[in-house]
């Protein structure tokens, strides 16, 4: 699994990060603009497991492979069941990563409402952890 090293104090600065694609993801899914909404779900969730991964670890995932992006995030706190679900839903959303950025068909509005679910809860249970 390769990762990046990168000091603790950035995690803020992450998150801040996956706070601009939560609010662009809103207002795509404002404007029926599924595609951009579900793109800038994933985004989000990208962001926020970085910023939780360099929270608590003090190092991201800087590889290709999404599985492993998801198992860095679980191995933050194996035992912990909110971890557990919280990378249930970085696996969801990395699930449509390729096929809403760069797949044949179109994002649908379910895709939109679904992947803003998860990027919302994944998002509150970093930021909730983060700035407590």
């Amino acid at each position: 699994m390769r990762t990046r090293d990168v000091d603790r104090h950035k995690a803020v600065d992450y998150l801040k990060r996956a706070e601009e694609c939560k609010n662009a993801m809103y207002r795509s899914c404002d404007e029926r603009e599924w595609n951009a909404s579900v793109i800038n779900a994933v985004h989000c969730a990208i962001a926020a497991a970085d910023a939780f991964c360099i929270w608590k670890l003090g190092i991201r995932h800087a590889g290709e492979r999404h599985e492993d992006a998801v198992r860095l995030f679980s191995q933050t706190a194996p035992e912990d069941d909110s971890i557990r679900k919280a990378s249930k839903h970085l696996m969801e959303l990395l699930n449509i990563k390729s096929e809403s950025e760069y797949g044949e068909n179109l994002m649908k509005e379910k895709n939109a409402i679904l992947a803003t679910k998860h990027a919302e809860r994944l998002f509150d249970f970093v930021q909730n952890k983060i700035l407590k």
